[in-house]
C-alpha cells in the first residue's frame, strides 16, 4: 500500500428484485407463497475495473444476485429480519473490497391498511473486524504507543498480540524491528481504514523512499479484514501468521 493510495469508489445498486417465498409464523404464511421485493447496494473501488474495461477487474453484481435469488426463492423463513441478514451475509462474503452494503426487504401488503413492512439494513451501522500489524525499527516502543492511541480514534482495540523483536528479512543492514498486531473493532470500511493508516505513518514521521523495506519510525498494515485475508505477503513474514492465530485463529492462512 503506497503512500499514493486514492480509491475510486463507486456505488452498484440493484433494485426491486421480485421474488416469492414463505415468510411468517401463522400457520397460512408456512404454506402459501409471498411477494418480497429486495433491493441492494454496495460501494467498491472501481479505479482498475473502468481503467481496463475488463470484466474480470469488477464485482461480478449479476451472480451475486442469482446467489439471493437461490437463497430466497422459494424458501421459508419466519420473520424478513431473518431474511435481510442472510442476504447481507451473502452480499458481504463477496469479498473485503465491498463496504457500504445496503439491504432492503419489503413484504407488500403484511399489515392492514399499510401498503408494505420493510426492513433495511445499513453497513455502516455494523462494525467491521481488522487485523492491523504494527512494525518500528526508530524509537519503537515510543512510535508503538503513539500508534496504538491514533488507532483508538478509528475503533476500538478488542485485543492484541504478542510484541516482539525480530531480525529484518529483507534489508538486513538496519535495527531489529518491533512488530506486534491488534484486534480492531471498526465502523471504517476497509479503504477508509487504510487512508487512516497512512495518515498515522505520516504523522509519525515516516518518510518513504525508493527502499521500501528502510528503517522507519512506523509501518501500519491491515492484515485481514471482516474474515478475509488481505495482506498477500503475509507468508513472507512468518511472525505476522503468529499473529493471525492469536487473534483470529478462526481464519484460514492460504498457502
Amino acid at each position: 500500500m503506497g503512500s499514493n493510495y486514492n480509491p475510486k469508489l463507486s456505488i452498484v445498486r440493484v433494485e426491486n428484485l421480485r421474488l416469492r417465498a414463505f415468510i411468517g409464523f401463522i400457520d397460512w404464511e408456512t404454506e402459501k407463497l409471498q411477494d418480497v421485493i429486495i433491493s441492494f447496494s454496495f460501494k467498491y473501488d472501481t479505479s482498475l475495473a473502468s481503467q481496463t474495461d475488463h470484466v474480470e477487474n469488477a464485482v461480478d453484481y449479476k451472480n451475486i444476485t442469482k446467489g439471493i435469488i437461490d437463497l430466497v426463492d422459494h424458501k421459508s423463513f419466519h420473520l424478513i429480519e431473518s431474511m435481510a441478514e442472510k442476504i447481507y451475509d451473502h452480499i458481504q462474503s463477496v469479498g473485503a473490497q465491498l463496504q457500504n452494503i445496503k439491504v432492503q426487504v419489503e413484504k407488500p401488503h403484511a399489515l392492514r391498511f399499510a401498503d408494505n413492512v420493510m426492513v433495511q439494513i445499513d453497513g455502516r451501522d455494523r462494525y467491521n473486524t481488522a487485523i492491523i500489524a504494527l512494525g518500528s525499527n526508530i524509537n519503537s516502543e515510543e512510535n508503538f504507543n503513539k500508534a496504538l492511541t491514533l488507532l483508538q480514534q478509528i475503533g476500538f482495540i478488542m485485543h492484541r498480540s504478542a510484541f516482539i523483536k525480530t531480525k529484518p528479512l529483507k534489508f538486513e543492514d538496519q535495527p531489529e524491528f518491533l512488530n506486534g498486531a491488534v484486534l480492531l473493532n471498526t465502523k471504517k470500511s476497509l479503504s477508509e481504514v487504510k487512508m487512516h493508516l497512512k495518515q498515522i505513518e505520516a504523522l509519525l514521521g515516516r518518510v518513504r523512499t525508493s527502499n521500501k523495506n528502510a528503517p522507519r519510525e512506523i509501518d501500519l498494515d491491515v492484515t485481514t479484514y471482516n474474515g478475509f485475508m488481505v495482506d498477500k505477503e503475509i507468508r513472507e513474514f512468518p511472525f505476522l501468521i503468529e499473529f493471525v492465530h492469536q487473534l483470529q485463529p478462526e481464519i484460514q492462512i492460504p498457502s
